[in-house]
């Protein structure tokens, strides 16, 4: 009956605890009773934990011989019961609170059969202590040898056994408990990262497949301009070799800078402007703090691209793609804004648009959890505007 312990989270991000001791150093009895952990920890919950176990106990064994009392003693034998169930329940409350306070790590340590001792001592001491005290409420004249006889004392030693054992198995339960919980959420951890070396591959192979495409475009492009712009077609010929030496970096590493992510970036939009002429306008508004940050490749190109293909592209005075990337607080946050057609076009012959942001929200969501996100809002002016909330890398978080 000692101090509770912190609520438990869902899906720890660490192991949860599985030791006897600091399991039992911790939790209150009530609270192993899954109905019971539904409050706050604290002392004014655990006294009255007590209170309702003590109540509990009190009325059970009442209930064992209640049916031969007289109508003259009966409610006074009830109050004797709950006089002395609870005193032995706030003398056991007591001694455990006592232990844990100076014996701490000592109890977190220990295991097998020492870890056994003690729920047997504590309790048992509680029951003797709080029987000699509830006698005093009771009746001090009363108090004789006669009330700590033999058979009084074998009595209370059963009871104070039984109680010890029950102690015990709701501990051993409730240890059984958290370690299949911590193997669940082991495995599910475990799950997670599988999948996000899912989506890894597949961004990969995304990027195998789209690249091909990209690449033909771009050389059937410098091809037509060969003869008529010879310089322009030199242009985009030494644009995409920036723009494939950045991408292929970029698929080799699991994590790549803002500022390698805005340069791969910068090299497809230089490419677009070259094809699009004054059709495509672009701005980049980055902090040093954010450049300096580590991210998961094409996360943002993505974005991008669609905000061109969906966006610009089907504008006939294109329009400008403007990014701006700072920290605030513990989260990176990343907007690319566009003047484009906005919504109308996301659900029309050009698909691609709504699926890629969502397969994108999905690999946030996989990366992140619940800490990252992904919204697309319609500008005033319009265009669409999608902002990435990304947490820091805890190295990061520890400098801002």
């Amino acid at each position: 009956m000692m101090k509770p312990m912190p609520a438990e989270p869902a899906i720890p991000a660490k192991p949860v605890s599985t030791s006897p001791g600091k399991q039992g150093a911790d939790d209150h009895p009530l609270a192993l009773i899954a109905f019971f952990r539904r409050w706050q920890p604290g002392i004014l919950r655990d006294l009255v934990y007590t209170f309702i176990l003590g109540l509990g106990f009190a009325l059970f064994f009442f209930a064992l011989y209640a049916y031969n009392l007289s109508r003259e003693t009966f409610f006074a034998q009830l109050w004797n019961n709950l006089v002395i169930a609870m005193s032995i329940s706030y003398s056991i409350h007591i001694l455990f609170a006592l232990s844990s306070f100076l014996l701490r790590p000592w109890i977190e340590n220990i295991r097998g059969w020492k870890w056994t001792a003690y729920y047997l001592i504590v309790p048992s001491c509680g029951v003797f202590v709080g029987y000699f005290l509830a006698v005093l409420l009771i009746n001090p004249a009363a108090l004789r040898l006669d009330y700590f006889k033999t058979s009084v004392i074998l009595n209370f030693g059963i009871v104070s056994v039984l109680v010890s054992c029950v102690l015990v198995f709701a501990y051993l339960v409730r240890e059984r408990e958290l370690r299949d919980k911590e193997k669940i959420a082991t495995e599910q951890r475990r799950a997670l990262e599988s999948e996000r070396r899912a989506l890894e591959a597949q961004l990969r192979m995304l990027q195998a497949q789209m690249e091909p495409h990209f690449l033909y475009n771009t050389l059937a492009n410098a091809v037509g301009l060969i003869q008529p712009d010879p310089a322009r077609a030199r242009l985009l010929l030494e644009r995409l070799i920036d723009y494939l030496r950045a991408t292929l970096s970029a698929s080799r590493d699991s994590d790549t800078l803002l500022q390698g992510e805005i340069d791969t970036i910068s090299a497809y939009l230089e490419l677009m402007k070259l094809r699009m002429g004054e059709r495509l306008r672009y701005r980049i508004e980055m902090s040093d703090q954010a450049a300096s940050l580590s991210i998961p490749p094409m996360l943002l190109q993505p974005v991008v691209e669609n905000a061109i293909s969906h966006g610009l592209e089907p504008k006939i005075e294109g329009g400008e793609i403007l990014l701006k990337a700072h920290v605030e607080k513990d989260h990176l946050h990343v907007t690319i804004s566009d003047t484009g057609v906005g919504f109308q076009t996301v659900a029309s012959s050009k698909p691609g648009g709504g699926v890629g942001l969502a397969n994108l929200r999905e690999r946030i969501a996989a990366l992140y959890g619940k800490q990252g996100s992904l919204n697309i809002t319609e500008n005033a002016a319009g265009g669409v505007s999608v902002s990435l909330h990304l947490p820091l890398p805890s190295t990061a978080r520890t400098h801002t």
